[in-house]
């Protein structure tokens, strides 16, 4: 008997410390749920989903490493918000890292926050090592561009992270961080929803392409700022872009540029936005004829959060304004009118080449002519002046005469003195007749005398 009562007190005993066992268990399973082990199904390990997390309150720190769930052991999380009292649609970084000193995560899923009013866009997702107490340490590091869209208390709320550990076929570890609780300021209900919240904004990069009448070309700027968006962007330069005289302008198209460094300037959160309108110059040109026009000004306000958070009185406060000066362009003219133009401009040249040759033809037929004559006159004055006797002279004049281009063959005095020969050189001739007729005696003075007149007073104008 008294062993089936120590049997039965044992029993009780073994089944009470059971029960508060396992009462004191299931509220820490509950907090934590940790998954069944790995099911085997076709060769391959089922991953089993983890159950729910209860979050942590929300808090007002920008960084914080609290959480609620599992990390691995050693793993740290850390949050980092820029701004917990944002402007309304003022966009501000969110950073989480994540730190594994030993090196075993195999795998991370990270989701970007969310909550009610808020948007989120990705910025950058990577990993690398740093150095931390004296060792090498994995880091891995997400950012995002967070927006709250809509003003009052807006908790920014983060996703569980799901952690595959190096050695396991699926994780039992999962971690919540702790959301953030944001004041976020109204702005002003009468200010429209496009125009964007960022600190400052540039315009930059203006150009515009080679024109021609007729031909399109293109104008394009880059716009950077916070906040941007091809729809905003839009909305601003819709309403105040207006095509000046004798330009035609289409619709912009916007995107994000190519080029980011004029953005990396501004800092983490900007963006650079290429805007290009394509533009159509009229054939006839203004009113004047030109071809020169202006094009508009451009006038980009936007919300300065700064100036929104230390103003006292936020309806008070007033956008402010990025300009840019109206550009002037010239534009050249249809290729086909370039060259009418070009003709018309060579034209009074081509008429006056025209004329000079008319004129310079004849004046250079003249002077051709003269230099001939005057060459052949040299010619006769230097055979003339060579001649060795009188009859090799009287031979050598009457041969000169002869060959005139009005020639004179055995001209008399009285023809000769009508063709303008000097008295000189009718006597000279006289002379030379008389000694070639006189016999054996010449008289070489005489001869001397008559061959030097003959040379020197023969008239020039006989060979023209």
């Amino acid at each position: 008997m008294s062993a089936v009562r120590s049997l039965g007190w044992r029993t009780a005993r073994r089944t009470a410390l059971f029960a508060l066992l396992l009462a004191t268990a299931v509220p820490a399973i509950a907090d934590i749920p940790r998954p069944d082990r790995d099911r085997e199904r076709d060769g391959f390990a089922e991953r089993v989903e983890l159950g729910p997390i209860e979050p942590l309150p929300p808090v007002a720190e920008r960084v914080s490493r609290d959480g609620a769930g599992r990390p691995p052991r050693g793993v740290i999380v850390e949050t980092e918000v820029s701004a917990i009292d944002p402007v309304q649609r003022e966009s501000f970084l969110v950073t989480q890292t994540i730190l594994d000193p030993s090196r075993q995560l195999r795998g991370v899923e990270v989701h970007r926050p969310a909550g009610a009013g808020i948007d989120a866009q990705l910025l950058e997702a990577g990993q690398d090592t740093v150095e931390m107490d004296g060792r090498r340490v994995n880091r891995r590091h997400y950012r995002w561009a967070v927006q709250a869209l809509r003003p009052g208390e807006v908790t920014l709320e983060f996703q569980r992270i799901e952690f595959d550990v190096v050695g396991r076929a699926q994780s039992e570890y999962a971690w919540l961080p702790v959301a953030r609780r944001l004041e976020v300021t109204r702005l002003p209900a009468h200010w429209p929803e496009y125009l964007p919240v960022t600190p400052a904004i540039r315009l930059s990069g203006a150009e515009v392409s080679d024109l021609v009448a007729g031909e399109p070309g293109e104008w394009r700027f880059t716009v950077v700022g916070e906040g941007l968006s091809a729809k905003a962007i839009e909305q601003l330069l819709h309403a105040q872009l207006t095509a000046p005289s004798g330009l035609r302008l289409d619709e912009p198209a916007i995107r994000r540029a190519p080029e980011q460094a004029a953005a990396e300037e501004m800092g983490p959160l900007a963006d650079a936005w290429e805007v290009r309108f394509s533009i159509l110059p009229s054939g006839e040109g203004d009113a004047e004829g030109g071809r020169e026009a202006r094009l508009p000004a451009i006038t980009l306000p936007y919300i300065d959060p700064r100036q929104i958070r230390e103003s006292a009185e936020t309806a008070a406060a007033e956008p402010r304004y990025l300009q840019h000066d109206a550009q002037s362009v010239a534009w050249r003219a249809e290729p086909a009118e370039r060259r009418w133009a070009a003709i018309r401009a060579a034209l009074p040249w081509l008429i006056g080449g025209l004329l000079a040759l008319v004129v310079m033809l004849p004046l250079g037929r003249a002077g051709w002519r003269w230099a001939i004559a005057r060459r052949a006159w040299r010619q006769a004055q230097h055979e003339l002046g060579s001649a060795s006797d009188p009859r090799t002279l009287r031979e050598c004049l009457n041969r000169q005469l002869a060959g005139l281009p009005s020639p004179m063959p055995a001209p008399s005095r009285v023809e000769l003195a009508a063709r303008g020969a000097p008295t000189d050189w009718l006597a000279a001739r006289s002379t030379l007749d008389r000694i070639c007729f006189a016999g054996d005696e010449v008289d070489e003075n005489a001869f001397q005398a008559a061959r030097e007149t003959l040379a020197r007073s023969l008239p020039a104008h006989w060979f023209r």
